[in-house]
């Protein structure tokens, strides 16, 4: 445990609300754009796929210089929760770099569009980019469940929601990565349906994509 944090500040300080100057972060906060972004992810990508530690700045200095300053992620990913699927890891990036939004199934709901328009709106991040990967569960179940004559009815409730939403993106594909690139573009298009998105795209120079992550090769395949 780092119990060196509170140095320079006393307790009390350490846990005041992290807000005074909120994507305002003068080492992160450029005029960035959306195609400068994806390039920045694509080196990052690159890089991790021949080294074995990652070497973004996760440094006490930096700790300290996001809380005093803000944060300003030069993109936002919206990605799945599989364990296996890390952008931070993937795109070979530090703290404050990246704003993540994590689902099963990289699907979009309420808070997950409530997170992405913050980092759009609020942060200034110019690039969202939507990030399936292959052998990806939750495609499984919204395959399971169309094929499912039954309606699947051991599935459990929780997942459930989860998987209709994914049966219906994919509709009748069963080709395992092409179903996770329709499950990727329908998370784009629901996003891309936000009036206040919507908006900051023809307006504000954001761009939302998509990619595939492949989990044999660690390789990320922007569509």
């Amino acid at each position: 445990m780092r119990e060196h944090l509170n140095v320079g500040c006393g307790m009390d300080e350490a846990h005041e609300p992290d807000l005074p100057n909120e994507g305002a972060h003068p080492a992160l906060l450029t005029d960035i754009s959306a195609e400068e972004a994806i390039e920045r992810l694509r080196r990052g990508n690159e890089a991790y796929l021949v080294s074995h530690n990652n070497t973004g700045d996760i440094s006490l200095e930096t700790v300290n210089r996001l809380f005093e300053e803000g944060q300003a992620p030069f993109a936002c990913i919206l990605s799945c929760a599989d364990s296996r699927v890390v952008p931070e890891h993937i795109f070979m990036t530090g703290l404050g770099e990246l704003f993540c939004c994590r689902c099963a199934g990289n699907v979009v709901g309420s808070m997950g569009l409530a997170s992405v328009l913050y980092a759009a709106e609020h942060l200034g991040t110019k690039l969202v980019l939507v990030l399936g990967h292959t052998h990806c569960g939750a495609v499984e179940a919204g395959m399971e469940l169309a094929d499912s004559p039954d309606g699947a009815p051991d599935l459990a409730n929780a997942i459930r929601p989860l998987a209709e939403r994914v049966m219906a993106a994919i509709g009748d594909e069963r080709d395992p990565y092409r179903a996770a690139v329709l499950n990727a573009q329908a998370a784009a298009a629901a996003l891309l349906a936000d009036p206040d998105i919507a908006h900051l795209v023809h307006e504000g120079g954001l761009s939302v994509r998509t990619a595939i992550y492949h989990t044999h090769s660690g390789e990320v395949e922007f569509l």
